[in-house]
Order: structure tokens, then sequence, then C-alpha cells
């Protein structure tokens, strides 16, 4: 694993070329070298150097973006006010998604080590959420410009790619070393085996092989469906931000329980298609996995079209 390149292929992007050689370049070669120099260290100290190094890139990136886009102080000050809101509700979602398995543990169960290993599985799911509040909060009583709507675009982007990242590896580690202490506490020794979610895409790769030559079609089922929200589940962020973003109303109130209903329907989408996917159901995982992804893209897609062809139609009668 080479941590950086993904964010430095966006980057290129969003940044100009004098700012990506001077700052952003550096930033990433500095996160090499410290996650190289802490390639033997226990894994929450390196889960800690790329949380730090991600950080660090990624508000480089949103500077880059707001300065190249943004051009008048209503415009930076609707973003500053959605990106604040944003972080607000992203560290106040991924707070409540670690309560319940902390609520499982033994007194004293609760330690900046296990917070530690709970974070990289809530903040993939922290991120979508609080990304669509921050937009129905941040953008209230203000109309969004096409400037702001790419500089939030942009955000949404790289927050998807580093919710792939904790997905893909950091996610796996931290689970399987929180399932490891839990363990412990209960009397019982030795390693957990392996689910799904401690898992690595390789070793989930791996172990849908084994099961199709094995022939356990639910095992294959379970593993695929797994494997393809690793890569569905990130995207939530630019699909749930693009569709908000294409909505209008000024109300703060309406912009949150739309954002509710947004949320809640995305779930019931990825539990239906769970449910109605498998060797003995009507969709395939891969299926399932993308369905609320694509289901308000085209939502979003229909709506934009809509909005431009309605201003199409009033322009040519003026």
């Amino acid at each position: 694993m080479v941590p950086g390149r993904s964010l430095h292929r966006l980057a290129s992007l969003i940044c100009s070329t004098k700012s990506l050689e001077r700052v952003v370049e550096p930033a990433i070669a500095d996160l090499q070298k410290e996650y190289d120099g802490h390639a033997a260290s226990h894994f929450l100290r390196r889960v800690w150097v790329l949380f730090r190094g991600y950080s660090a890139i990624l508000r480089v990136m949103a500077v880059c973006a707001l300065g190249v886009s943004v051009a008048s102080d209503e415009e930076r000050n609707g973003l500053v006010r959605t990106f604040a809101w944003s972080l607000t509700f992203m560290i106040a979602a991924a707070a409540l998604l670690m309560l319940p398995p902390l609520w499982l543990g033994e007194p004293g169960f609760g330690s900046t080590r296990h917070l530690i290993q709970l974070t990289p599985q809530a903040v993939p799911l922290a991120i979508p959420l609080g990304l669509a509040f921050g937009i129905a909060f941040g953008l209230a009583g203000c109309a969004v410009t096409r400037a702001m709507a790419k500089a939030i675009l942009l955000v949404a982007v790289a927050a998807a790619l580093v919710s792939f990242v904790i997905l893909a590896w950091v996610m796996p580690a931290a689970n399987q070393a929180f399932r490891t202490e839990w363990a412990r506490s209960q009397g019982y020794e030795g390693t957990p085996q392996k689910g799904s979610n401690e898992m690595t895409i390789s070793e989930l790769r791996r172990e849908i092989e084994l099961a199709a030559a094995q022939g356990d079609a639910r095992n294959v089922h379970h593993r695929s469906w797994s494997l393809h929200m690793r890569y569905a589940l990130p995207l939530a962020s630019v699909v749930l931000g693009g569709f908000l973003l294409a909505l209008r109303g000024r109300s703060r109130a309406i912009r949150a329980l739309v954002a509710f209903i947004t949320c809640g329907f995305y779930w019931v989408l990825l539990v239906s298609g769970e449910a109605s996917s498998g060797y003995d159901r009507h969709l395939s995982e891969i299926a399932a996995a993308w369905l609320p992804n694509v289901v308000l893209l085209t939502v979003t897609l229909v709506i934009v079209s809509s909005r431009r062809r309605g201003f199409l139609i009033t322009q040519g009668q003026g």
C-alpha cells in the first residue's frame, strides 16, 4: 500500500501546478515517509499516521478548491458554514455509531485504544451523513452558485476517496483488533476468526473464490455483498451531496427534513437491495450494492435536466 496516490490524482485536478508542486506533493511525500517509518509499528500507530496525513492533505486541497473557484464573500461564507456543519454532524454521527459496541463491553471497556479501534467502522458512514446535513444546514438561506456546487462536490469526492481507503484497509485491521480484545475480556483465548468486515479486499476476493470452488453459494453471496459495498458505499458522499445540491429551497427546517428523508431512503434501498440479492433472489450482489447510488443519481440527473430544460424554454420565450 502506497498512501496518497489517489489524492495526488485528485489534487492535480483541483489545485494549480504551483500549489501541487509546492504544497500538496511535499505533504504526500511526508505522509509516505512517515508511514514507511512506522511499517513495523502497531497498526493503531499506522492508522493515526494515515489519518493525520490524509487530514492535512485534504485541508490543503479544500483551500485550493476554495481559492480557485470562489469569488465572492457570500459564496465563501456559505461554503465555510457548510463545511463547519458537515464536520459537526460527522463527529456527532461517528460518536453515535460507536456507542453500541462500547455499551456491550465490561466496565472499563471503553479506553482511548478502543475508541480508536471503533473509529474506522464509524467514519465511512458518518461522512455521507455529515455532508448531507452539512449541506442542508450550511446552504440554508443562500443561493447555491455553480462555483459553490463545484467546490462542495470536489470535497465530496475527496471524502469518498478517504472512505474507500478506510473501508479497504484500515477498518478490517481495526475491527479485528477490537474483536480480539473483546473476546479476551470475555475470557476467550486466541484470535477470533475473521468475518467479512475484518477482511481486506484481497482477502474477500480469495474467500469468494474458495467458497465458489466448494459450491458454498451462501458464503459467496455474503462475501460478494461485503466486497461490492467497499466500492459503492464511499460514493454515497458524492451521490447524497449532489442530490441535495440539486434541490431548491432556502428554509433550514425543510432542507434538514429533506436530508433526513434522503438518508433514510438511501438506507431503505440498501437494506432492500441486500434482502433481494443472493443466489436464490432477483438481484446480483453488485446490483444490490449499487442500487441506492444509481437511483439517487438518476433522480438528481432528472431534476437537473428538467431545471435546465425549463430555463431554456423561458429564455426562448423571452
